[in-house]
C-alpha cells in the first residue's frame, strides 16, 4: 500500500466515523442504536439483493 492509498483510506475512515456521528446526533440515539439500526438495513438490503438476483434479466412476472 502506498502513501496516497493510506491516507486516502484513513480519510475515508475519518469521514465514515463524522457521518456515524452525525447520525447517532441527529437521530439523539446511541451508538449501539445506531449500530442495530445499521445493521438491520444492511441485512434487508441483503435479502432484497438475493431475491431480485434469482430473477434478475429475465422473465418479469406481472400478474404478481
Amino acid at each position: 500500500m502506498n502513501i496516497n492509498s493510506a491516507m486516502q483510506s484513513q480519510i475515508a475512515s475519518v469521514q465514515q466515523a463524522l457521518g456515524m456521528m452525525s447520525m447517532q446526533k441527529s437521530m439523539g440515539q446511541d451508538a449501539a442504536s445506531v449500530g442495530k439500526l445499521l445493521q438491520g438495513m444492511q441485512e434487508t438490503t441483503e435479502a432484497v439483493q438475493q431475491a431480485a438476483g434469482i430473477n434478475r434479466g429475465h422473465h418479469l412476472n406481472v400478474k404478481a
